[in-house]
């Protein structure tokens, strides 16, 4: 699980990273920049694998997974893309308001989705868990 998030997330964040230079600065990429990038999505991995796929965490339910991976997750990655120079530019007040708006959209998206789905999120969680045990055998 680790290995394949990090994968798809780094892959996305370097296309990321490069429609930013190219929009913004039409700049190269640095080496910097990938690792810092790496470093995020690295963390991003671990964290998403403590968080969503530890027994004792999932047992106290989604949201408070969530919960606990926004606020491992969310420093760092401020700090680095502090340090990819993201947030650095001018106007970058709008680019902060920008970041928390989203933020608490998708943390609200999820509260919202985690009510209204509770019951059928509970029955395809367990019918996912039997797949994967008889895939496993």
């Amino acid at each position: 699980n680790t290995r394949d998030a990090l994968a798809y997330s780094f892959s996305w964040l370097v296309i990321c990273l490069m429609a930013f230079l190219l929009i913004r600065r039409g700049d190269t990429i640095r080496v910097m920049s990938l690792v810092r990038v790496f470093a995020l999505c690295l963390w991003g991995a671990v964290c998403f694998a403590l968080c969503f796929k530890n027994a004792k965490l999932q047992k106290k339910g989604f949201l408070f997974s969530l919960t606990c991976f926004y606020v491992l997750f969310i420093p760092v990655e401020i700090f680095l893309f502090y340090r990819m120079g993201i947030f650095q530019q001018k106007g970058s007040a709008g680019v902060w308001i920008t970041f928390a708006v989203i933020i608490v959209l998708l943390y609200l998206a999820a509260l919202l989705i985690n009510e209204r789905m509770k019951k059928k999120a509970a029955v395809y969680s367990e019918k996912l868990h039997e797949y994967q045990r008889q895939s496993r055998n």
